[in-house]
């Protein structure tokens, strides 16, 4: 009767591992892009665990991850929303960059983009991601300021909850968008022409977004998430991150 007792656990224990663990992933709307194409390659390597991706606003979704949410990975929009993660006890895991971030102005109108950054000056609408919670939309607001056109400007900026609306707003009431360089690579923007439809803004005018990722504790004895959070920092997601507009700095 033992033997079948142990041999009944033993079976129950490799059809658990069998079936792979569900890994609970809160990322940067910014990311959205390039998730489809990571999942992918993850599930090559571990073809049993699945994925469960949550998308917002970085600022947004560390207050989650405070109150308790079950997420096993956070890949922030900048170090400094990873970094709270960490410093609140929430994070097994120090911040480490994943990936460099960039910003493109973005337009269906028949806008002069040989302005460059300046291209948004008379225009009546410009959405841009709330800088409080969103780091691309405080690079974009510092771009703005560096260029010397913020004062000018301020009062016809609207704002996005996350980076990914002033894309929506964009293709529908804004004038321009301050978007993720990262969405001109999704197969829908495919017919967007840079110079006609967006520029990139000078790297130079806003400080690098390192979007930060950490471990978190609620993962602690999740082998598949500690799997997919080394994957992020290997070289096939490397990779998959320049492929989709982000700078990968040198290890």
């Amino acid at each position: 009767m033992r033997k079948v007792f142990k041999f009944l656990c033993l079976a129950a224990f490799f059809a658990i591992n069998a079936l792979g663990a569900e890994v609970n992933v809160y990322a940067a709307a910014n990311t959205t892009y390039a998730f489809p194409e990571l999942i992918k390659e993850f599930n090559k390597l571990h073809p049993n665990a699945k994925i469960n991706l949550t998308l917002g606003a970085s600022g947004g979704l560390v207050t989650q991850i405070q109150n308790s949410a079950p997420a096993d990975i956070f890949m922030a929009a900048d170090m400094g929303f990873a970094q709270k993660a960490y410093d609140t006890g929430f994070a097994s895991t120090e911040p480490k960059v994943y990936a460099q971030g960039a910003v493109a102005i973005f337009s269906i109108r028949d806008i002069d983009f040989k302005k460059g950054i300046e291209v948004v000056r008379g225009l009546k609408a410009i959405s841009i991601a709330n800088p409080q919670t969103a780091p691309y939309g405080k690079a974009s607001i510092e771009a703005l300021k560096n260029a010397k056109l913020y004062d000018e400007v301020e009062k016809n900026i609207v704002y996005a909850q996350k980076i990914s609306e002033t894309l929506s707003q964009a293709l529908s009431a804004s004038d321009v968008g301050f978007i993720a360089a990262s969405a001109l690579f999704d197969e829908k923007m495919a017919k967007y022409k840079e110079g006609v439809n967006y520029i990139l803004v000078p790297q130079e005018l806003y400080t690098p977004i390192n979007q930060g990722i950490v471990l978190l504790k609620y993962a602690d004895k999740n082998d598949d998430a500690k799997a997919f959070y080394e994957f992020i920092l290997g070289d096939k997601s490397r990779e998959i991150f320049k492929k989709f507009g982000y700078n990968v700095p040198a290890k």
